[in-house]
C-alpha cells in the first residue's frame, strides 16, 4: 500500500527588501532559514555567493586570536566584528568555503573609521601539509617561491615555498634528502650552512592580492563607510591553518597601513562572488528555492537601472 510523503511544514517566515541598482547588492543569508523566495517587478540579475565560515581577528602584542564569526554573519546590528585600533601588525583572517573576488563591508554608521588609513590585503597560496619541511640556516637573500633548490652535497631538489629572508626556507615536493651542513642553491640565492631539518604542516602562506578597489574608502579613509573591497580573483588554495580553523577553507586576510580609529565596527562582512556574471532573472516572476548552507552564505544582486527586491526568507 503506497505511503503519503509529505515536505517539511514551514515554521516561519520573515520578509524583506533590497533597493537594486546597477551597484552590486550584497546580502548575507538570514541565519538558520533554508529557503527563500525572490521577486522583482523588472529584471534583474542573481549570483550566491561561499560561505564566510571562520573571522579570526589576531592581535600581534599578545599573540592572541579572537573570534568574530558569529558577530560578522548574524545580521544583527546589536552585535559587530570589533576593529578599535587596529594596529598595522594586527590581522583579520577571513576563511570561506570557496574563492572570491572580495568583501563587502556594512559598517556601524556611528563607528567607521576616521583616520588616514589602507588595508594590505593578501591571499593564503600554499599551506604546509606532511611532506613539508623547513630549512634553518642563512638565507642570502629572497629565493623565488616556485623555483627549485639543489643541495650542493646531498644534490636533494625540492621547490621554494616560502621564504622568510634572513634564517629560512619552507620546501615541498623534495626528492631525496638535505643534509645538515650543506648550502641549497636556487638559481641565484641560496640557503648555507643548515642547521636543522624540520616538519613544516599546517602552516599557511600568503602573498599580496592584485586589482585591489576599495569601496570603502572616503578621502584617505579605509573602512569609513559601507562598500565592497574587491580584488583580482586569486589563485587562493583551500586547506586547514591548524591556529585558525580545523576545517578545509580559502584564507584572506588584511592588516591596516595605519593604526585605525579607536571606535571601528563592522555590522556585517559579506563575501562576493567570484565572478560578476550573474544569472539574469525575469521580472515579474517568484523564484523560490532552498539554500546549500553548508556552501554558500550571501546573496549578490544586480540591475540594469533600478528596482525593489522582495526577499521572503522560509525556515521549515
Amino acid at each position: 500500500m503506497a505511503t503519503e510523503t509529505l515536505g517539511q511544514s514551514i515554521k516561519k517566515l520573515y520578509g524583506e527588501t533590497v533597493s537594486l541598482t546597477t551597484t552590486a547588492a550584497h546580502l548575507n543569508f538570514m541565519p538558520t532559514y533554508k529557503e527563500v523566495m525572490l521577486y522583482c517587478s523588472s529584471a534583474w540579475r542573481l549570483g550566491i555567493a561561499p560561505r564566510l565560515v571562520s573571522v579570526k581577528k589576531y592581535v600581534a602584542a599578545a599573540g592572541t586570536y579572537t573570534d568574530y564569526t558569529t558577530q560578522a554573519t548574524d545580521r544583527l546590528d546589536t552585535t559587530d566584528v570589533l576593529l578599535d585600533s587596529m594596529l598595522v601588525a594586527d590581522i583579520l583572517y577571513l576563511g570561506v568555503t570557496d574563492k572570491t573576488r572580495g568583501f563587502y563591508f556594512d559598517m556601524d554608521a556611528s563607528e567607521v573609521n576616521a583616520q588616514a588609513a589602507d588595508l594590505d590585503w593578501e591571499y593564503c597560496y600554499d599551506i604546509s601539509v606532511h611532506g613539508y619541511k623547513r630549512l634553518t640556516g642563512t638565507v642570502s637573500a629572497a629565493l623565488t617561491v616556485g623555483e627549485t633548490i639543489t643541495g650542493g652535497t646531498s644534490g636533494a631538489t625540492a621547490l621554494v615555498v616560502y621564504d622568510d629572508g634572513s634564517t629560512y626556507v619552507v620546501i615541498k615536493s623534495i626528492t631525496g634528502c638535505f643534509a645538515i651542513g650543506e648550502t641549497a642553491s636556487g638559481a641565484s640565492q641560496n640557503i648555507s650552512a643548515i642547521t636543522a631539518i624540520t616538519e613544516e604542516q599546517g602552516i599557511g602562506y600568503f602573498t599580496d592580492v592584485a586589482g585591489d578597489a576599495d569601496g570603502t574608502l572616503t578621502g584617505t579613509e579605509t573602512l569609513s563607510q559601507d562598500g565592497l573591497w574587491a580584488f583580482t580573483l586569486p589563485s587562493v588554495v583551500r586547506g586547514v591553518i591548524t591556529e585558525l580553523n580545523s576545517q578545509p577553507l580559502y584564507w584572506y586576510r588584511f592588516k591596516p597601513t595605519a593604526t585605525l580609529d579607536a571606535s571601528l565596527d563592522v555590522n556585517q562582512i559579506v563575501p562576493a562572488c567570484d565572478t560578476v556574471n550573474y544569472a539574469y532573472m525575469e521580472g515579474g516572476v517568484p523564484y523560490q528555492f532552498a539554500l546549500n548552507i553548508a556552501q554558500n552564505g550571501a546573496f549578490e544582486f544586480d540591475h540594469t537601472a533600478t528596482g525593489t527586491l522582495d526577499v521572503s526568507w522560509i525556515m521549515h
